[in-house]
């Protein structure tokens, strides 16, 4: 990566070599891929926060394992659900992609929507601790918090793949993707900005917030959850505003940004968590008298 004082930007890809690692290393048709990697990351330093914190108040760490893995489930399939419904056109025709793992000469499934993920996500939470009979608020008070974390490391790996991008840029920082990366064959040879770098960095900024809040501020069981989620869409809808999307997926134009369908729906998010936070929906702490 280096830095063109003309055109004052960033080139990820050069003649001298430097290039994105996409790939990190293929055995025949299995490829490990940086995006899987990083979510991967992201998704064991959250379950070891999670645990981390179920230890430090006494919450059997059992139930934090069994919805970890409620939660990754629900969330790839849902990701890739959200993706297919937000992307019809792509898959008229060739139904069995959307779950076919063996594309383009390769083993895995490309295309996924955080959005979708979350939604699913929430919901399979519900399920589990009604059908368990465990205080929702409870256990994703525990677990809520970490996924600005995971979210903070598996932003990385959509920069490192190239997805997730934003629109053209004239910022110093805005950067030249590869010809064959997603970014790169929409713009090609043309600086964007980096919108994978900041939803990474506003979620880890807003994850410390949240933790040094939640010391002082929270009066009740699903504080920590509400103000997860108003973070989260606050982060998510901001970062739309530069984010590059296809013209369906766009539901509002405004002051030369966007704001898409996913941001929209992250926005609700907010608002809704807020309303929950204010009107303290949730369970009182054992501790209060």
């Amino acid at each position: 990566m280096k830095t063109n004082i003309n055109n004052i930007y960033f080139e990820i890809n050069n003649n001298d070599g430097a290039k994105m690692h996409r790939v990190i290393f293929s055995i025949g048709r299995f490829s490990l891929h940086t995006w899987g990697l990083m979510v991967a990351i992201g998704f064991g330093v959250g379950l070891w926060y999670s645990v981390r914190r179920a230890r430090k108040i006494g919450y059997p760490e059992s139930r934090i394992f069994d919805l970890a893995f409620i939660i990754m489930v629900s969330a790839i399939v849902c990701s890739r659900l959200w993706y297919v419904l937000t992307h019809i056109s792509e898959f008229s025709g060739n139904w069995l992609d959307v779950i076919n793992p063996f594309q383009g000469g390769g083993f895995g499934i490309a295309g996924m929507a955080m959005v979708g993920g979350v939604v699913g996500v929430i919901i399979s939470a519900i399920l589990y601790c009604l059908i368990k009979k465990i205080n929702f608020f409870e256990i994703t008070d525990i677990i809520a918090p970490t996924f600005l974390l995971g979210m903070f490391i598996g932003r990385w790996g959509c920069f490192f793949n190239g997805c997730c991008f934003g629109r053209p840029s004239k910022m110093f920082w805005a950067m030249v993707f590869p010809p064959n990366s997603p970014a790169g064959s929409v713009f090609p040879h043309t600086p964007i900005h980096p919108t994978e770098l900041y939803e990474s960095f506003i979620d880890l900024a807003f994850f410390i917030i949240l933790i040094f809040l939640e010391k002082r501020y929270k009066k009740f069981v699903g504080w920590s959850f509400w103000m997860t989620f108003f973070f989260y869409g606050i982060g998510r809808a901001f970062v739309d505003y530069w984010r590059w999307y296809e013209p369906q997926e766009i539901v509002l134009k405004y002051l030369g940004g966007n704001l898409s369908v996913h941001g929209a729906i992250a926005l609700a998010f907010a608002i809704f968590s807020l309303i929950m936070v204010i009107f303290k929906v949730g369970t009182p702490i054992k501790n209060e008298k």
